[in-house]
C-alpha cells in the first residue's frame, strides 16, 4: 500500500536533498578554484584523480567525470580541464537516487547532456529531475517536469557560467486530473571556437507553437563566464537553417535569410 505524502513532508524531503547535493557542489566548486590541477589523460582516466573517467577529448580540452558513492545515492561530477594550462572547472553532474520500490534500481535526478566542444569552449545542458524523481518514489501527483539549464565553460580559463533555464512541462489540474502541459524546449544549441553561443527555443504545444532564437558572446567577468543574451529573432524560424560561424549567426524566417553578429 503506497504511503501518502503530505505537501509539507515532500517539502522537507526536497530541502534535505538540496542541502545534501549542495554540500557535494560546494566541494566541487572549491576544488575548481585551486591554482593547478592535473589534466593528464592516461587511457580512460585522469592521472592523479581518483574515480575519474574520460568522457571526451578535443585538442587540449578534456571532459571527464568523477564518481562518488553514498548509501542511497550515486553522484558523478563532470569537469572540463585544459591539458596545456592544467586548469579545471566543474560544469555539471549526473546523479541517481536509489529507489527501494524497484529493488536496486536508480532513478536519475540530474543528468548532463548535449556536450559540445569548440576550441577552448564547452557547452552542455544540465537537466534536473528532482521533482519528478521524488514524485516517482513517493507517488505524489502535481509535479513539474525536468528543469534544463544551459551551461558554458572555458577550459583554458578554468571558468564556467549559466546562460539560461527552462522547464519541459508543468502539471495543471483539469477535469480528468493533473495533465502535463508542455512549456519550452531547446531544439538547437550551437557553439563556436570564439565563444559565440546560440539556441533555438520552442514554446507552446499542439498546433500553437512559437520559436525564438537567442544568442550571445561568452566572456570572463568577475571570476565566471558571462554572456549578454539577446533575442535575435522570433516567429517561424526554420530549425535546420540556423548556423553559427565564428561570431556570425544566420537563419531563415519564412524563406528570408537573416544574420546577426553576436
Amino acid at each position: 500500500m503506497p504511503t501518502a505524502l503530505t505537501a509539507s513532508t515532500l517539502l522537507i524531503v526536497r530541502v534535505v536533498r538540496v542541502v545534501f547535493v549542495g554540500l557535494f557542489a560546494l566541494v566541487g566548486w572549491c576544488a575548481s578554484a585551486q591554482a593547478s590541477v592535473p589534466c593528464a589523460v592516461r587511457g580512460q582516466i585522469i592521472a592523479g584523480v581518483t574515480h575519474s573517467r574520460v568522457v571526451s577529448v578535443s585538442g587540449e580540452v578534456v571532459v571527464y567525470r568523477v564518481r562518488r558513492e553514498r548509501e542511497q545515492r550515486r553522484l558523478d561530477t563532470v569537469w572540463v580541464c585544459d591539458r596545456r594550462d592544467n586548469r579545471a572547472v566543474r560544469i555539471g553532474s549526473d546523479e541517481w537516487l536509489l529507489n527501494e520500490d524497484i529493488g536496486e534500481g536508480l532513478v536519475a535526478e540530474n543528468t548532463l547532456g548535449r556536450v559540445q566542444i569548440a576550441g577552448p569552449w564547452v557547452l552542455a545542458t544540465q537537466t534536473g529531475d528532482e521533482d519528478e524523481a521524488g514524485c516517482f518514489k513517493y507517488e505524489v501527483s502535481n509535479c513539474n517536469g525536468p528543469s534544463n539549464t544551459l551551461v558554458v565553460a572555458n577550459a583554458a580559463l578554468g571558468l564556467a557560467g549559466r546562460l539560461a533555464s527552462i522547464r519541459d512541462y508543468v502539471e495543471e489540474l483539469s477535469k480528468g486530473g493533473y495533465v502535463k502541459t508542455p512549456t519550452k524546449a531547446w531544439t538547437r544549441t550551437l557553439l563556436s571556437p570564439q565563444g559565440a553561443v546560440a539556441w533555438l527555443e520552442e514554446s507552446g504545444s499542439g498546433s500553437v507553437k512559437a520559436t525564438a532564437l537567442y544568442g550571445c558572446l561568452a566572456h570572463a567577468v568577475h571570476g565566471k563566464i558571462g554572456c549578454s543574451v539577446r533575442t535575435q529573432a522570433e516567429g517561424d524560424i526554420e530549425p535546420d537553417s540556423v548556423r553559427l560561424s565564428h561570431t556570425t549567426l544566420t537563419w531563415m524566417v519564412g524563406g528570408s535569410a537573416q544574420a546577426a553578429v553576436l
